[in-house]
């Protein structure tokens, strides 16, 4: 068992010794007789850090360290791997992706959390530290999108609610077959326009839309996650009749009230939606979209629906080297550059406007 962030660690384990191997080397993590000083270095490492500090270890988990849980003080044990099958039920042990979504989830404003990496990780601590920082970096990622649209949820979900009990769960998606492309607003996007316009089953991040309906591409399913008033930028021009609206409850009314030929939902994580599926609409699938963004959103789905079957996906670019975020013809292109040249009056009146929600 590991934890997908971790899944370039490998966890090799024989009579003698528990090892991990990444990058195409292993060293030895515990031995058969290392338990007893393995267990007082962890606890020495965790007295060490300060009490005003939440000390977050990262170390495989092993029967022999168990003892460790025992302890009263607060730590978080982050296990990229697990060396035994019998694992406690102790919630500061994460070792599963839903562990380590509770974990983020969990997350306050106030934790302030220090990274302890036992000398045993050797030449990979480095990598270790890394991938830790990420995970925190999605906890602080949510708690900045909880300042962000912490009081328009409500109001979009009481708006929403009235239509949802009579939208489409996610899985009628299926029937319409696996997609062969999924497409996404990243830059790279310009120099894939000629080769989408060869694909039949598109789904599109509501961010992309405007540059495939310039370019005569339609797509089947748009994709939307965004609860503020720009999320309607992405629809003004584009004729929607024929696509199929992706979303969750919390999604901006206005776009939810566009002519879509259906609307698609599932039970978000959000405590309004959870509840609501438990009262009214039991039937909806369950998605967790770890990354908060749309096209996150699009490759959960797509997981659930079609496993492992493989997809073409296009303009996920997660950043740029000449910073430049979104492919030409998007909303937030036009945004940028109507701020940048001064002379896009409506492109720096939406930019405006759109900060009543930053």
């Amino acid at each position: 068992m590991s934890l997908s962030p971790f899944s370039a660690f490998e966890a090799v384990v024989s009579a003698e010794r528990q090892q991990i191997r990444f990058a195409e080397q292993t060293i030895t993590f515990y031995t058969a007789r290392s338990g007893e000083r393995d267990l007082r270095h962890f606890r020495e490492q965790l007295a060490a850090v300060s009490p005003s500090m939440i000390p977050l270890l990262v170390a495989p988990y092993s029967t022999s360290l168990a003892p460790l849980l025992k302890d009263a003080r607060r730590f978080v044990w982050l296990a990229p791997v697990c060396f035994s099958k019998n694992l406690p039920g102790d919630a500061r042990l994460i070792c599963s992706d839903a562990n380590l979504q509770e974990f983020i989830n969990s997350v306050e404003t106030d934790d302030n959390f220090e990274i302890v990496i036992p000398p045993q990780w050797q030449g990979f601590q480095a990598a270790v530290r890394t991938v830790t920082v990420e995970i925190l970096r999605q906890a602080a990622a949510r708690l900045k999108t909880l300042r962000h649209f912490g009081r328009l949820w409500p109001i979009n979900f009481t708006a929403n609610a009235p239509s949802a009990r009579r939208w489409r769960d996610i899985r009628t998606l299926a029937a319409g077959g696996a997609p062969d492309a999924i497409v996404m607003a990243g830059p790279t996007l310009d120099q894939s326009l000629r080769e989408l316009q060869s694909k039949q089953n598109i789904w599109a991040a509501d961010t992309a839309l405007p540059v495939l309906s310039a370019h005569g591409i339609e797509a089947r399913a748009v994709f939307s996650a965004d609860a503020g008033f720009a999320s309607r930028e992405h629809f003004v021009g584009v004729n929607t009749t024929k696509a199929t609206l992706v979303c969750d409850m919390l999604v901006n009314p206005g776009v939810a009230r566009l002519p879509f030929a259906a609307i698609c939902t599932y039970a978000s994580s959000h405590p309004l939606v959870q509840q609501f599926c438990l009262v009214e609409r039991p039937d909806l699938t369950a998605i967790t979209n770890a990354e908060g963004n749309v096209g996150s959103l699009m490759l959960a789905i797509h997981q659930d629906l079609f496993g492992e079957l493989p997809v073409s996906i296009y303009g996920y670019d997660r950043g740029h080297r000449r910073r430049v975020t979104h492919a030409r013809g998007t909303a937030y292109f036009r945004r940028v550059y109507g701020r940048q040249t001064r002379i896009a009056n409506i492109e720096t009146y939406m930019l405006r406007l759109s900060r009543r929600y930053s």
